[in-house]
């Protein structure tokens, strides 16, 4: 593998082409995504009206998309030369950006469920949301809380590399692989079956209705899909690659080591894209809610 040789603290150590990518790529994702997003929270704020809650989805995507960029450059610099900021901070940074990761994931599932039921139960969705539409934004990010809160355990310093990194540091075998599969189950399985299952049957009452009945919004709808699906996909693959090397380690010692090598060379890229999706939906989702909003029901 490539190596970029450097020096610090009178320690010498490499940054391998992941790192530099990953870098790189955070670096973008913040500079295009972060004024992108308070565009977005600006533009909605100044045309707020509290009847649409597709508005509402879309100011707490937005939120939930900008908080999470703007760790990036503490992200990128522990990165490229380790973490220098105590054992608290890395527990408090790694909770925070899955809660806001988590709130990513929930506000756009929400929004798949929130249009299935606007075109098949439209009186069912108007008397839910005359008294809920508030108590279901805040469970989001309730939800979201509960749901990241084992990284607050299961991350922590280590010495790796010459350098003191912050990454998931579980304490036992069995902690990590509960961590990661309930990661990957609650943060995109279940989710994207909620999602896809969602959208399914949007797409077959398209057929039938002249709500929604243009390509461009059959496009924007298969979009948010499958922008969900490409950019978080990787990242759980890698969790699936954490599970099977951890399973592994005493009983297939050569798999594991050859797992371990693929798991260190492509896990920071793998990772980055789930930035790049908050990078993506300011100018995904400010145009994914146009066509809903046209129709009679306000959403």
């Amino acid at each position: 593998m490539y190596h970029l040789n450097t020096s610090y603290s009178n320690s010498t150590f490499s940054w391998n082409t992941g790192q530099v990518v990953a870098s790189f790529v955070l670096g973008l994702c913040c500079l295009v995504g972060v004024p992108g997003n308070i565009a977005v929270i600006v533009g909605i704020l100044h045309n707020y009206k509290k009847e649409n809650f597709t508005r509402k989805l879309i100011l707490n995507l937005a939120i939930s998309d900008l908080l999470s960029l703007l760790t990036l450059p503490v992200s990128i610099y522990s990165l490229l030369h380790g973490w220098d900021f105590g054992q608290f901070p890395c527990k408090l940074l790694s909770y925070a950006v899955y809660c806001c990761l988590y709130t990513n994931v929930l506000m756009v599932t929400l929004m798949s469920v929130q249009r299935y039921l606007v075109v098949l139960y439209k009186q069912c969705w108007a008397r839910l949301r005359r008294t809920r539409e508030m108590v279901l934004l805040v469970s989001m990010w309730v939800l979201a809380c509960l749901l990241a809160s084992p990284n607050i355990l299961s991350w922590d310093t280590v010495d790796k590399n010459n350098l003191r990194m912050c990454q998931r540091s579980p304490r036992t075998d069995e902690e990590k692989v509960a961590v990661l599969l309930g990661e990957t189950l609650l943060g995109f399985v279940i989710p994207f079956s909620i999602l896809l299952t969602s959208y399914f049957c949007l797409h077959k009452k398209v057929n039938q209705t002249t709500f929604f009945n243009n390509q461009r919004t059959t496009w924007l709808v298969t979009s948010i899909v499958a922008t969900f699906f490409i950019l978080w996909f990787p990242a759980h693959v890698i969790n699936i690659l954490d599970i099977t090397t951890t399973l592994l380690r005493t009983s297939q010692p050569t798999v594991y080591e050859k797992l371990k090598r693929f798991r260190r060379a492509s896990g920071d890229i793998a990772k980055t894209l789930v930035f790049i999706n908050s990078c993506v939906n300011p100018f995904l989702y400010a145009f994914a809610y146009r066509p809903v909003c046209r129709s009679s029901e306000p959403v």
